[in-house]
């Protein structure tokens, strides 16, 4: 077969542009949120009286179900985001390494792992506790100040000192909840759509770091006490997983810290498990739910079952539960006594039951229909929310002003709502006014005494308050800012959580839901305020978040009726799969509006026509079994790759593979960016060839990090080494030295490839790949012909790209381009373009250029200049990933 012959590239949803400003019809696109073509530009109108003309380009055929994206926010996929090596790998050398370590026996590491559990929630019960008794006690002084000069205050001004006061503790935690993002940027938010991806297999830069943990507990502490509409529950589930991560491993980069002990789980599926254990405990002690817990790691965080891991769960989370019940009835005073849940008491509901079956579920029915409703709006809203924040918001000054603006919001909002109640006329120190708070009844004052707490703590008063204690019209606006607020707040630059907010909110439409009810019918005693107060929270919180199993559990546990449960799963299956009708869950479109390639349970509906030779990524690198350490070393700083299969080297005589001779440029692509690569399958289609190109007979697979390892350590002529000491943390190639005679050194890769790891042949379709690379968690899978030669691969990204979205009645299958950072200046002029030729944009640069000189009257043409090339970055600033804008599509 030809391989000589140079394929023409497809028109795709490219990110490279010239490094020149764009004209003005590619400007005013950029501000119309449009991907525009730098292959037009108002100075090609008179080019093309000159006689210039662009060459044309070969266009793919459309798929008749497959809708391309063009490359906005939203609607790409991060390259930057790389996958975990969960896959072991079942080398010679790991081999006898496994047997080193089974010497010791399966009893000593069966009571390493569950010590190991053990510490974890220890150790998340601990942090709770400290979160739990700072934000008490500060919560407690702050608002015993503002209470007291409430009180005596006197004259029409006696609210502007208590509401100054107010103010000021805002804005100075605010500005502290801030600095946390800024020195750690991936603070931000919850952290469960983090955790949530790196249980899926995706590597998040610093998500599980033990400065992330310090800066995700006192941040939140600090945006609690900055009034803001958040919960600490989220982050908890957070700061669990960073303690699982750190404690397993038995070292901590951060500290410089490394211990022999934990040693043999050091390695991404020993770790990702204990992750999973660790966000099962931060939930238990968020809720005290064990069992929410559990179905918490299961519903949204593992993807690989096992039942050990299942056991490792429940021990993790019932320890949890124990350790902080015992804790927290100690420090109040009742030890032995389990009277506590967690940091979100719902309180005890008594004897409530569901006494009329019928009517309460249709009431209930209507209202999770409602809210979930409201759910998906808060979805919608909260992305373009977040879009402008990233597109405008740029700054780190700018930042900070939102989020006083929004502490200081919550202030004005409580201001509001006293007065319209009309609580503000029974505060001061003149005789009138005292006379009037002597005679009114001690519930008068509830709008302002639910405001003047933490947010769960208001919770609690909307579940357990007696009928009639709140106003219609104030819990109403209650409800409508506190909804609005929470809208505002989520992706604001502070550690914060959703649940909180989202429940207060539920509860409080639930509540006024129940005054008019009681309003229109008086004599029916299954109106019950606390009841419906609870039923919204629940409705709210699933038609944002749409978990509905493991919210059930949480739910109950943390409400302790038990006999709510079955009408509690109804309200959260009707919230979940009405919102579901219009969008995704608040994370998984963070998640999406992020770039991170996650994958979902299934596999896109309607693909099932999609042959993974559209989908793979070639052509491929490859190695040799016995390769010269020079070679090595060429081939890592060419690419940044993290796969290579091993294939057999080329027969005496036969002409190498392209694949395998020594680059001439730099690729920068990680087998996933379809801008930097040409497929084969679509070449193919396109000019009618026949069979795809192959790149040699397959052995096994290496990854980047075993070939820098084995440079680093001079693994030459049979010397053997084992190579996760510097786990999790490999070297770059560039750290590595070689002397002019080291290049010349052969290595043998055998003993340390992976022979067994999994492979697809060219004739399965996306389903089918799909599913076995979900369900086994895989990081590279190659493709082979009948005769088992590579001739390509599959990556995470390459999956991700293709998503269904958009409302149900209109719902399809979409495939997103590829963003990649901007290369360093010295490799972008080096960079392959796609879908212009190179040639002909140096060609139509030098043109404009001795336009350009024409127009200036300048003498005889310059010399050509070489054009630097560049992407732009869509990605948002708002989580510090890069400046938002537009790129100009190629």
């Amino acid at each position: 077969m030809d391989r000589s012959r140079r394929y023409e590239p497809l028109d795709d949803a490219s990110q490279v542009v010239a490094d020149e400003p764009p004209g003005a019809a590619a400007s005013a696109a950029l501000v119309q949120d449009v991907a525009v073509s730098v292959n037009y530009e108002p100075e090609d109108e008179e080019l093309a009286g000159k006689g210039w003309r662009p060459r044309s380009s070969s266009v793919r055929r459309p798929d008749p179900i497959i809708h391309e994206k063009q490359l906005k926010a939203g609607h790409y996929i991060n390259a930057e985001y790389e996958s975990l090596d969960y896959e072991v790998v079942h080398s010679d050398m790991n081999i006898r390494h496994q047997l080193i370590v089974s010497s010791y026996g399966t009893v000593s590491t069966w009571f390493s792992r569950t010590l190991a559990c053990a510490i974890i929630g220890v150790l998340t019960s601990f942090c709770a506790v400290a979160l739990s008794l700072a934000i008490d006690h500060t919560a407690e002084g702050k608002f015993g100040v503002i209470r007291s000069y409430m009180l005596d205050c006197t004259g029409w001004r006696c609210l502007a000192v208590p509401f100054s006061i107010w103010l000021a503790f805002n804005l100075a935690f605010a500005v502290i909840a801030f600095l946390m993002v800024y020195i750690e940027p991936v603070s931000i938010g919850s952290g469960i759509p983090q955790v949530k991806c790196y249980l899926n297999g995706v590597k998040i830069p610093r998500c599980v770091r033990l400065r992330t943990l310090v800066a995700k507990l006192i941040g939140v502490y600090a945006s609690v006490m900055a009034g803001l509409p958040v919960g600490k529950e989220g982050p908890m589930i957070h700061s669990g997983a960073v303690i699982a991560a750190g404690f397993s491993q038995g070292k901590s980069s951060s500290l410089k810290f490394t211990s022999p002990f934990f040693k043999n789980f050091r390695e991404d599926h020993e770790k990702r498990d204990f992750v999973a254990c660790g966000t099962a405990a931060g939930v238990c002690a968020a809720f005290g739910s064990p069992g929410g817990g559990v179905m918490f790691a299961i519903e949204e965080g593992a993807s690989s079952l096992h039942q050990d891991l299942l056991w490792r769960f429940l021990f993790t989370s019932f320890l949890a539960f124990m350790v902080l019940k015992e804790a927290l009835t100690y420090i109040y005073g009742q030890p032995g006594h389990l009277l506590f849940t967690g940091l979100l008491d719902f309180g005890s509901f008594g004897q409530a039951r569901i006494s009329s079956l019928g009517y309460e579920g249709l009431a209930y029915g209507l209202l999770a229909a409602f809210l979930g409703l409201l759910g998906a709006l808060f979805v919608a809203l909260n992305v373009r929310i977040s879009l402008m924040r990233r597109r405008y918001l740029t700054s780190w000054p700018l930042r900070c002003s939102e989020v006083l603006l929004v502490s200081a919001a919550m202030v004005l909002m409580a201001l509001h709502i006293i007065m319209v109640s009309g609580d503000a006329n029974m505060y001061g120190s003149s005789i009138n006014t005292y006379i009037r708070r002597c005679k009114m009844t001690p519930d008068v004052l509830a709008m302002t005494d639910m405001l003047l707490q933490t947010p769960e703590a208001g919770l609690r008063s909307l579940l357990h308050a007696e009928s009639g204690t709140f106003p219609l019209v104030p819990v109403g606006m209650l409800a409508v800012y506190y909804y609005v607020m929470t809208l505002w707040t989520y992706a604001l630059p502070v550690p914060s959580g959703v649940f909180i907010p989202s429940l207060v909110t539920g509860a409080a439409f639930g509540r006024f839901f129940a005054v008019l009810l009681i309003a229109y019918l008086p004599e029916q005693d299954w109106v019950d305020p606390g009841k419906f107060a609870l039923f919204g929270a629940a409705a709210m919180l699933g038609g944002v978040v749409r978990m509905a199993i493991s919210l059930t559990f949480i739910i109950v546990e943390a409400a302790g009726v038990i006999s709510f449960g079955p009408l509690l799963m109804f309200v959260f299956i009707i919230s979940k799969y009405v919102a579901d009708c219009f969008n995704e869950s608040l994370y998984d479109a963070h998640i999406e509006l992020d770039g991170i390639p996650l994958l979902s349970w299934r596999p896109p509906p309607q693909s099932e026509h999609v042959s993974i030779t559209k989908v793979m990524s070639a052509p491929v690198r490859v190695v040799h079994p016995q390769m010269t350490a020079g070679d090595v070393y060429d081939l890592l700083d060419s690419c940044t790759h993290n796969g290579f299969p091993v294939v057999d080297p080329p027969k005496p005589g036969q002409k190498p593979s392209a694949a395998t001779r020594p680059p001439v440029e730099p690729c920068q692509s990680d087998c996933s960016d379809d801008e930097a690569r040409v497929s084969p399958a679509r070449a193919a289609e396109t000019a009618g060839r026949g069979p795809l190109p192959h790149y040699g007979r397959y052995r096994g697979l290496l990854l980047r990090s075993q070939l820098v390892e084995l440079l680093k350590y001079k693994v030459y002529d049979g010397k053997t080494v084992l190579y996760n000491d510097d786990y999790p943390r490999y070297p770059s190639h560039k750290e590595v030295h070689l002397s002019e005679g080291e290049r010349h050194m052969r290595m043998s890769l055998l003993p340390y490839m992976n022979p067994g790891c999994m492979v697809i042949m060219e004739s399965a379709n996306l389903p089918r790949v799909y599913a076995v690379f979900r369900a086994l968690l895989l990081r590279h899978v190659p493709v082979v012909n009948h005769y088992n030669q590579v001739i390509g691969i599959v990556t995470r990204k390459d999956l991700a790209r293709y998503r269904a979205g958009g409302p149900i009645w209109r719902r399809s299958v979409h495939r997103v381009p590829v963003w990649r950072p901007p290369p360093p200046p010295s490799v972008a002029a080096r960079l392959p373009l796609r879908g212009v030729c190179r040639h002909t944009l140096a060609r139509r640069l030098e043109a404009r250029a001795e336009l350009r000189r024409e127009r200036e009257g300048e003498a005889g043409p310059a010399p050509p200049q070489e054009p630097t090339f560049h992407r732009r970055s869509p990605a948002a600033a708002g989580d510090g990933d890069g400046a938002e804008r537009e790129p100009i599509v190629v």
